[in-house]
């Protein structure tokens, strides 16, 4: 399973109702474990500070980044703010550090129990998008956001899957609110087909 995964992921934005049918709870039980293993970069069972500062260090090297630099200084500042937000919202006891029970119970508060993230989360994720656009032409094109998806463990043929069918609107770039659409399909439809389902690896996905 590989541990890089980027800011977006927690994004809630009008969830809707997760079907009670066993088979389908578990399908997306699966997709918050697995997503938790992401993010536990040290595999020490909680997710840290250090964790989010490594996947923050596997984007800058995929993009070929330089931490000094000032794309490179904002993407750190971002995980920052990411961070921050995954203690406020998954951290229970405040320790500094979040377990899987923190992790599950979050995720299903967000997006099962209709109760979502702040939406400052979405300039986290704009942030990101910003960085990604790494010829500064504004859009997020298939290239571009091919390296998030190979730094997630994606290959070639799965990137260009993922692209076509996150790009709803067929403008050639991804957006925000496309990218938003799809965590949230990932975290409440276990449809195959949906954006969300082209999020990760076939081989994270429960069959």
């Amino acid at each position: 399973m590989n541990n890089v995964t980027w800011l977006g992921d927690l994004v809630c934005v009008d969830p809707h109702p997760v079907s009670t049918v066993p088979g389908m709870k578990q399908v997306l039980q699966h997709r918050i474990d697995s997503t938790f293993a992401h993010y536990d970069v040290n595999r020490n069972g909680v997710i840290e500070l250090a964790d989010i500062y490594a996947l923050a260090d596997r984007l800058l090297r995929a993009f070929g980044e330089p931490a000094s630099s000032e794309r490179g200084r904002e993407l750190v500042d971002a995980y920052d703010r990411f961070w921050e937000l995954l203690v406020e919202h998954c951290d229970a006891d405040r320790d500094g550090r979040i377990g899987p029970e923190e992790y599950r119970d979050a995720m299903l508060s967000a997006f099962v129990e209709d109760g979502p993230f702040d939406a400052d989360f979405l300039e986290v994720v704009q942030s990101l998008l910003d960085i990604a656009d790494t010829n500064g032409d504004g859009r997020v094109d298939a290239g571009e956001f091919g390296v998030l998806l190979k730094a997630r463990g994606l290959s070639e043929e799965e990137c260009g899957l993922a692209f076509a069918h996150l790009d709803t609107d067929g403008d050639g770039a991804i957006s925000v609110q496309e990218y938003v659409t799809a965590v949230r399909d990932f975290y409440t439809n276990p449809a195959e087909g949906t954006p969300g389902s082209w999020l990760y690896p076939t081989s994270l996905q429960l069959t």
